[in-house]
């Protein structure tokens, strides 16, 4: 009878054990959804930060990451003072220019539609003009097959490696997305890296010329 007892409360400390790991695991995925979803609504506002940015210095690349900069510095501050606002700025521009932890893709306009449309500006730069689009012909440039219109309507897509600070769950993500595919070699290394990468897009109409097409895809 004795043994039998014994062997009854080994085997309610072992469910016991099993139970609390689970629990625990959960909890853990709980907090870790909690924060994702806090990061993918930053990583949101930042793309967007990113091509009003763009908007308004001709599409410029090293625009578009000072205001991607700007809208993830909320992920890196720490502190709500000045000092705290300008190292968090600092740590976000840094990681807005590190290809391991953030990417800016211009979807559009292309470098077709920059050859469809350029023109000659006031200070002999060719650009995309930005002026009287309601006044210009909405004709269908031959390379490109976009209207002027629709060429100085900025798409770009964001690509942002997420650090995980939750311990086990993080691996368990990562581990289970590197079964998975739809990952270009870019989100692949953010990935191996430790990252989990956020996508996010945004479009936003073109308020200065497109005088470089050197962002253009």
């Amino acid at each position: 009878m004795n043994a039998r007892r014994r062997r009854q409360r080994g085997q309610a400390v072992v469910e016991m054990a099993v139970v609390i790991a689970v629990f625990g695991v959960f909890l853990l995925g709980l907090f870790q959804m909690i924060l994702f979803y806090r990061a993918k609504s930053l990583v949101d506002y930042a793309a967007l930060q990113a091509a009003r940015s763009g908007s308004v210095h001709g599409a410029r690349m090293s625009a578009m990451k000072t205001g991607l900069a700007r809208g993830l510095m909320p992920l890196y501050a720490h502190s709500p003072d000045t000092a705290g606002a300008a190292k968090a700025y600092a740590e976000a521009l840094v990681a807005a220019n590190n290809p391991l932890t953030s990417e800016i893709q211009v979807i559009s306009p292309t470098r077709a539609a920059f050859a469809d449309w350029k023109e000659r500006q006031y200070d002999g730069a060719q650009a995309i003009p930005n002026d009287s689009l309601a006044f210009r012909p909405s004709t269908l440039g031959s390379r490109s097959g976009l209207s002027v219109q629709d060429a100085n309507v900025l798409k770009i897509r964001v690509v942002y490696g997420y650090k995980m600070i939750v311990p086990v769950v993080d691996k368990i993500v990562i581990a289970a997305l590197r079964l998975t595919g739809g990952l270009d070699a870019r989100e692949r290394l953010m990935l191996e890296s430790g990252r989990l990468p956020i996508v996010a897009q945004a479009v936003v109409r073109m308020q200065s010329p497109v005088r470089d097409d050197g962002s253009l895809p």
